[in-house]
């Protein structure tokens, strides 16, 4: 399900949960990697994830290509 933002509604709002939730996760000592995954996995496109340096024991958030959302996945 892909939604559209409003029209003259303002982001910033969900932005700012985006950004609490990863400072949360940094200050609980994850040390978050913004990566990109490539290989037959992802039929050879560019797919973000996000994982922890810190925490080899905890998942990844990455970008579902079929779902169309992000999912929380186990480690590569």
């Amino acid at each position: 399900m892909t939604t559209t933002p409003t029209p003259g509604t303002d982001p910033t709002a969900k932005w700012q949960k985006l950004a609490d939730a990863l400072n949360a996760l940094d200050a609980d000592g994850f040390g978050l990697q913004f990566g990109d995954a490539m290989g037959p996995e992802t039929n050879w496109r560019s797919t973000p994830y996000v994982y922890s340096l810190m925490r080899p024991d905890a998942p990844e958030t990455a970008w579902d290509r079929r779902k169309k959302k992000w999912v929380v996945v186990t480690k590569r």
